[in-house]
């Protein structure tokens, strides 16, 4: 006679497969929320050397300028004559923040990639350029400081909630005014928490040439 033996399974409870599903949850949260630290370290990264490539560009830009400068004196013609060192003819120590007028071809202001916004560049207002003016020896040698700053896109820690916040459309309708950005704090400890802002400086010279 065969006696037929009732076979059991090893198999999981419902209970173990809840804790199975809540530690996986726990764990795919973790890896998400890394994910985005990652991706927004990233953006803050490329942003900061596209501002540093910018500031670059404009001490290249100002050293070119002070090319045109040929005349020794306070009052320079020659001085007068230039693109961004014309704001120290007349004046006897130092200028505030102002937006430059560059030549054609360039601008005061740049795209998310870091390209001049010129007519043909559809892309929007992404960073800002300033320049500040100061005689290091009146009519000869001075002192050149430029800040670009940017608007932190998709930074949202604080929101509007934020004393300091400074919405997208209110960065891009003050076009880069140096009034305005002096009024963000950016120069003081003030800064708002979604404006980032580097600063540089470059001394130029009156060039000597024969004859003068």
């Amino acid at each position: 006679m065969n006696h037929l033996g009732k076979t059991t399974q090893a198999g999981f409870t419902l209970v173990e497969v809840m804790i199975a599903i809540g530690v996986m949850t726990i764990g795919s949260l973790g890896i998400l929320a890394m994910h985005q630290g990652v991706g927004q370290a990233n953006r803050t990264a490329l942003e900061m050397n596209t501002a540093l490539a910018i500031t670059e560009r404009w001490v290249e830009r100002v050293e070119r300028d002070a090319l045109s400068w040929t005349e020794r004196g306070l009052n320079s013609s020659s001085l007068a004559a230039t693109y961004h060192l014309s704001g120290l003819a007349g004046t006897a120590s130092a200028t505030d923040w102002f937006r430059p007028t560059p030549p054609s071809g360039e601008s005061f202001d740049f795209d998310y990639f870091g390209g001049d916004i010129v007519t043909g560049n559809p892309n929007p207002q992404k960073y800002c350029t300033n320049l500040r003016l100061s005689w290091l020896r009146q009519g000869s040698s001075a002192r050149v400081d430029i800040r670009v700053f940017w608007f932190r896109e998709g930074y949202m820690p604080g929101g509007a909630t934020h004393p300091n916040w400074v919405s997208g459309s209110a960065f891009r309708s003050a076009d880069c005014d140096a009034a305005t950005a002096d009024g963000w704090g950016l120069n003081t400890a003030m800064l708002p928490p979604n404006i980032d802002v580097v600063f540089a400086s470059t001394v130029v010279t009156w060039l000597r040439r024969e004859g003068t």
